[in-house]
């Protein structure tokens, strides 16, 4: 089994749906197609794993979950998108089953008749997906009920017991 690499997410305002394409180390590319609803609980599901992350008590969560999130932007975008060709394969997801690794977590997604594809995902890169994801939800003009303050106002205010 070949490993997924690199991937992209984007818009399609025709399919009502997010495309998330994916590249192997061979080169194959794949195009998973998540609805409005799985990617509700996509996110969902694993923003109560990111914060489990963190020792941090309550009050200072958002603050923490803030920095992270500010420190992977940081080294967001410096890797060409992948491009899906003729003879890309692509699947509705019906599925997608979160196994946290010691890096960050692996993203199984279930599509078509029994295939799948599994993206190995480091935190910063899975924050940096968290942040497009709501980018293109925003697009979409879906709910954003569910996005947490650190992803919609990635700059918080310290709070006043904040200490350096």
């Amino acid at each position: 089994m070949t490993q997924i690499h690199k991937f992209s997410l984007s818009y399609d305002a025709a399919e009502d749906r997010l495309a998330w394409d994916t590249e192997d180390t061979a080169g194959v590319t794949t195009r998973l197609w998540l609805t409005q609803r799985l990617c509700r609980g996509l996110v969902t599901a694993i923003l109560p794993l990111l914060e489990a992350r963190q020792d941090v008590p309550p009050q200072h969560q958002a603050t923490v979950q803030s920095w992270e999130q500010a420190a992977a932007m940081a080294d967001f975008g410096k890797v060409p998108a992948v491009r899906p060709d003729a003879r890309t394969a692509s699947g509705l997801v019906s599925a997608v089953h979160i196994t946290p690794t010691a890096e960050g977590f692996d993203l199984k997604f279930d599509f078509g008749a029994g295939d799948h594809r599994t993206v190995g995902v480091v935190l910063p890169a899975l924050r940096q997906t968290l942040d497009v994801v709501h980018r293109l939800n925003v697009a979409a003009e879906w709910s954003q009920d569910h996005w947490p303050a650190w992803i919609t106002q990635p700059t918080l205010p310290v709070p006043a017991d904040a200490v350096n």
